[in-house]
């Protein structure tokens, strides 16, 4: 990819951290290399570049290793001869730049060398055979592995990066090196994306925050993670990012004399306790920092932790000592200590976290860890090379791979690459809860979990056939979240009988698989079958009249969907590709509105609204207007049809404008007796979660969704429901019981804006 043109030379991270030290006025927690501008590689001579590479290799490597590197160097460079990138540099300059990041690593020969040569296949006309032979067939397949597939054909991006990803994943299942040489590759990109034109920065910075900033923390990275992220927020939400960065830099100076402070009184308390603390300013990412505000829809002043902390011992024992004398000096946070060195994350990382309130109520976080918890926490797997004298990052090595194979398995059940992406996609992320088996085995799982999940981490067949579950010894549902520190005991059926309805609630991409895996593998009659009983076991259990159901329910319904018969959608229903509780929904939503049980149809022989005799009224579906609302018509010459609209409808206020001799004010025929069909906009903090309790709540108020779309905005799930409901009044008991639901962020009532109308960036308030 192409580089920019002139940023500064220091990555994000380190300018926040000599930002933060020079308020505070101690030493940097972050131990940056002197850099030059970020284009110093692209100012050398790439023969210059490649000389001061392989000196830093020779000071770890040996020289007939060093030697392969020079060879692959010429290899390269030859091979992009007369390429460029944007910026007008050599194309050679870029996996100089990739190859240097490896090193700074103390990644082998073979990795550096594959990051000197990894756009060499896609980019060029050599071959991987011809590679393998000249440096060999592990250099050759790191090389494929990192490669993209550019040159098939696919009928989508979408597809194209799914597909690219499959493959770099399963590379990566065989030799981990792979996806450190594409972070490499990423991380030079973002670092001179600025030369990249203005339409592709957003996207390639979203893949970025997506997938590859994710990776990293997974693999425990933390330093390129939070690069990653905070080169991708900036690019992304350039206003917001630059508003936040002010913001920080401004609490930061005014905060100075506090956490000078705070700073020389946790070292003297430490010193005086003979505790070896070294007491570090430690900077915080602008993306987490501006995540927590969007999460929990609160200012900057309301963020509790912008300001932390980190303490260095010798031992895991002074860990806690040290723990202690921080809560004698500060008054801690209740529900603000989290244990990490007892039960460290998937990725590796140890610590011990505590928010303590300092002088003059200023909350600050402290993070407490030993050097060698540190290395693993910044290196991640990459202390495997960096420490090569050590077995600290033996255990890391092993979950590593472990989830790689985890990986490696999900990719075996999945039909497709979007469906594997779509697996995946969760598992990569750090959140996790941590729950225990009956023998006392500690499991870790994403946020969001159920027992499904649960089981099928311990076993594929426990999971199929799984009938029940206690927890902490009680009779709980299948589908509740699981929560941090519970005792998870499966029920066992005798037979494998996985509920397709699970989709809506399992959080793991093992669990999604292996149940999508079992209902491809029915029969047709299978999955009629198995789509009829989830039908009738739903309509039970969210009360909603199935047995009135008719055959002109079922053609309105499949006409609605694209099913040519009731067959083929009870077969999608059986094979999950379609929730039976939403179909469900629009076959009985003609029986749902209360006081309208004996209605078959929504009544088509009576307008709702009083127009002249003859006009057709139709509801605009940008406002979706219901009984109650003030409503305006817009009459359209030769159709003798009236477009009905909320009178707040921006289509209105342009439309009165430009035409205002075909608009009329209207009135509700009060003697209609159908349903409204109104749009519902909702953000979740778990989609596959919610859905079922979402449709849940909206039966339980007499009401049925007729129309369902999903999305994913700026990292934010979210949910278009359309819903059948009699007037306004009923439509807020149906919000008001919505906003009950804990993982829903917000919900409102659906209004299209005109492009004129469309939001921008907004200014974060302190």
């Amino acid at each position: 990819m192409a580089p920019n043109t002139a940023t500064a030379g220091k990555s994000y991270a380190q300018k926040a951290a000599d930002l933060f030290m020079t308020a505070v006025g101690m030493k940097s927690a972050t131990k940056p290399e002197p850099k030059e501008d970020a284009f110093a590689e692209e100012k050398l001579n790439p023969v210059a570049s490649a000389n001061l590479l392989a000196e830093r290799c020779r000071q770890y490597l040996s020289n007939s290793d060093v030697q392969k590197i020079r060879e692959a160097f010429r290899y390269a460079d030859q091979a992009h001869l007369g390429q460029f990138r944007n910026s007008g540099a050599p194309y050679i300059t870029h996996p100089i730049a990739v190859a240097e990041i490896l090193a700074s690593w103390h990644m082998d020969a073979e990795t550096i060398e594959a990051g000197l040569m990894h756009d060499v296949l896609e980019d060029t006309g050599i071959t991987k055979i011809e590679m393998s032979e000249k440096f060999g067939v592990k250099v050759a397949e790191l090389v494929d592995g990192v490669s993209k597939l550019d040159k098939l054909k696919f009928s989508s991006n979408e597809e194209a990066q799914a597909e690219s990803f499959h493959k770099m994943l399963l590379a990566m299942s065989r030799d981990v090196r792979v996806i450190l040489i594409k972070l490499a590759d990423r991380l030079h990109n973002m670092r001179t994306l600025g030369a990249v034109k203005q339409h592709k920065k957003f996207r390639i910075a979203k893949e970025t925050m997506d997938i590859y900033a994710p990776i990293a923390s997974r693999l425990g990275l933390f330093s390129v993670y939070r690069e990653l992220s905070d080169m991708s927020f900036s690019y992304m939400y350039p206003i917001r990012y630059r508003v936040l960065e002010k913001k920080v830099a401004e609490s930061r100076m005014r905060k100075k004399n506090a956490l000078d402070q705070i700073y020389h009184e946790t070292s003297d308390r430490l010193a005086a306790r003979k505790i070896r603390g070294d007491v570090q300013g430690k900077n915080k990412s602008l993306w987490r920092i501006y995540s927590k505000m969007k999460e929990r829809k609160i200012r900057f002043s309301e963020v509790l932790d912008v300001h932390s902390f980190r303490v260095l011992v010798p031992t895991r024992d002074d860990c806690y000592r040290a723990l202690g004398v921080i809560h004698e000096l500060y008054k801690p946070v209740p529900g603000r200590f989290k244990d990490f060195v007892a039960i460290p994350k998937a990725n590796g990382y140890q610590s011990l976290h505590t928010t303590v309130i300092g002088p003059g109520g200023l909350m600050v976080e402290f993070q407490i860890r030993t050097e060698e918890m540190h290395h693993i926490c910044e290196d991640g797997i990459t202390a495997h090379w960096l420490y090569r004298d050590r077995n600290t990052s033996d255990q890391l090595q092993r979950n590593t791979m472990d989830w790689l194979n985890g990986l490696l398995e999900i990719q075996k059940q999945s039909g497709t690459s979007l469906e594997f992406m779509e697996n995946i996609k969760v598992d990569i992320f750090p959140d996790r809860v941590y729950v225990f088996s009956p023998r006392g085995r500690i499991i870790q799982l994403p946020k969001g979990s159920t027992a499904v999940d649960f089981a099928y981490q311990i076993h594929t067949d426990l999971g199929n056939c799984t009938i029940g579950c206690e927890i902490n010894g009680e009779t709980a549902p299948l589908t509740r979240e699981l929560k941090n520190g519970e005792m998870i005991n499966i029920i066992k059926g005798d037979k494998p009988t996985p509920n397709p309805s699970w989709l809506s609630s399992v959080r793991t991409g093992k669990a999604r698989a292996e149940i999508r895996q079992y209902m491809r593998s029915l029969s047709e009659e299978g999955k009629i079958e198995l789509g009829s009983k989830l039908l009738e076991r739903s309509s039970k259990s969210h009360h909603l009249p199935y047995s009135k159901v008719t055959n002109e329910d079922w053609t309105r319904v499949c006409k609605a969907n694209g099913f040519t018969d009731k067959n083929a959608l009870l077969d999608a229903i059986g094979s999950g590709q379609k929730d039976s509780l939403l179909l469900l929904h629009q076959l009985t939503a003609p029986y749902t509105l209360k006081g309208n049980e004996t209605a078959t149809t929504v009544q088509q022989s009576q307008e709702p609204v009083l127009a002249l005799k003859g006009q057709i009224c139709k509801l605009a579906p940008c406002c979706t207007p219901a009984m109650d609302d003030v409503i305006i018509g817009h009459y359209i010459a030769g159709t003798n049809t009236l477009h009905v609209h909320r009178k707040d409808c921006s289509h209105v206020q342009r439309g009165m404008r430009t035409d205002p001799e075909n608009w009329r004010d209207l009135q509700w025929n009060s003697q209609y007796k159908g349903g409204y069909p109104v749009k519902l906009d909702i953000e979740l903090t778990n989609t596959h979660a919610t859905l079922e309790r979402l449709t849940s709540m909206i039966a339980q108020q007499h009401s049925s969704v007729t129309g369902f779309a999903m999305s994913q905005q700026n990292s934010v799930d979210k949910v278009e429901l359309t819903i059948l409901v009699g007037d306004t009044k009923h439509l807020q008991k149906i919000i008001n019981a919505i906003r009950t639901i804990d993982t829903v962020r917000l919900v409102s009532r659906h209004l299209e804006s005109t492009p004129a109308m469309k939001p921008v960036d907004v200014e974060i308030d302190e």
